[in-house]
């Protein structure tokens, strides 16, 4: 029989190894909530009761874990390479090498290229007098340009009758099915 104190060890367990998978493939909370079964907020509860900050974001000095096991092999291969006190191959050495460098590059770029999150603004206050005045600009700029384009609609259909064309519009302005 499992006593309440073992549920909850194993659940607590359950809830790091889900939060594991989201900091590796990025699950979101929300499923890995749906697959241990309870509500995300409870899951978030035991991941903070453990000691795990679920809102913390990656840093962009991070390194994804991918690159950290390739320099964990290339670490480990330069150790083997070395043991006993024999002298490496050059070209097993100078291969290693140009893989570290490249791997190297390839973190520079990842950390030029991360997003930093923008500072976030101070709202403006804007007055409700103001924000009336600008809506009032808005719709009288808006009715002007209809106007332009409604007077170029018809001086385009009138100079249209004059040269011959049926009074149609030939096509121009606004297009009525079954007129």
């Amino acid at each position: 029989m499992t006593t309440r104190s073992d549920t909850a060890g194993s659940a607590s367990e359950r809830a790091c190894a889900g939060y594991r998978l989201h900091g590796k493939y990025g699950v979101p909370h929300a499923e890995i909530a749906f697959v241990l079964g309870v509500e995300e907020r409870i899951y978030l509860n035991r991941l903070r009761r453990g000691g795990i900050d679920p809102d913390m974001t990656k840093r962009a000095d991070d390194l994804p874990l991918d690159v950290e096991e390739i320099l964990a092999n290339i670490r480990n291969e330069l150790v083997r390479l070395t043991e006993g006190g024999k002298v490496p191959d050059k070209a097993a050495v100078d291969a290693l090498g140009s893989l570290a460098r490249a791997l190297k590059a390839f973190i520079e770029l990842a950390r030029e290229n991360t997003v930093q999150p923008a500072p976030a603004a101070d709202p403006v206050a804007v007055k409700p007098e103001e924000l009336r005045d600008a809506l009032a600009r808005i719709d009288r700029r808006i009715n002007e340009l209809a106007d332009v384009r409604a007077a170029e609609i018809i001086q385009r259909r009138h100079e249209g009758q004059f040269e011959g064309q049926s009074g149609d519009g030939g096509g121009q302005g606004v297009v009525l099915p079954g007129a």
